[in-house]
């Protein structure tokens, strides 16, 4: 039985939810704000939603989508952005700090479901982990790991395996914030 990645991540989901905050995150790999939701009425089986908006100080693509999400809440929640936007690139405590007047306003987000699928084989040389996996498919004779943007799966052997795990990591990404009401 195969798991697809495809099947999982192409569902948009419609919530309901209030703003809860945000907290400024600036180490040496990531910088921007996580951004934490209550979903008011969730039939997606969570109750939590948290987001991450990359603030880095070059405008890449995850920052401009992070400055985005950012400047959405406000807007969601009727407090005015600063006049030149860019000034939270790179700055996210003044973002987080801006955010902090957005608490408790209800929006209305939508949703995409995400996850992340890792293979690890234990064998007699050592353990073997696949990242960014799309697919595991099982044969008498092998394990064929199907990876995003790899041509070819990754074959192990059954006979040289000890054992073997499939980790799966879920979660919901914040695709766009709008305000709820007139």
């Amino acid at each position: 039985m195969a798991t697809r990645y495809a099947d999982c991540v192409n569902t948009l989901h419609t919530a309901a939810a209030r703003f809860l905050g945000a907290t400024a995150i600036q180490t040496r790999h990531r910088m921007g704000v996580e951004l934490a939701f209550r979903l008011e009425r969730s039939h997606l089986g969570v109750d939590l939603i948290e987001d991450f908006a990359s603030l880095g100080p070059t405008r890449t693509v995850d920052a401009v989508k992070g400055l985005g999400k950012v400047l959405r809440v406000l807007r969601a929640a009727r407090v005015a952005r600063p006049s030149n936007s860019l000034t939270l690139a790179g700055n996210p405590e003044r973002a987080s700090t801006l955010l902090a007047r957005a608490e408790g306003a209800s929006m209305r987000l939508h949703l995409r479901a995400r996850f992340e699928l890792r293979f690890i084989a234990w064998t007699e040389s050592g353990v073997e982990t696949v990242e960014d996996v799309t697919s595991v498919n099982e044969h008498e004779d092998a394990y064929y790991i199907q990876r995003r943007g790899a041509r070819s799966p990754k074959r192990f052997e059954r006979s040289e395996i000890i054992r073997h795990q499939t980790e799966q990591k879920r979660w919901h990404e914040v695709v766009d914030i709008e305000r709820t009401g007139i």
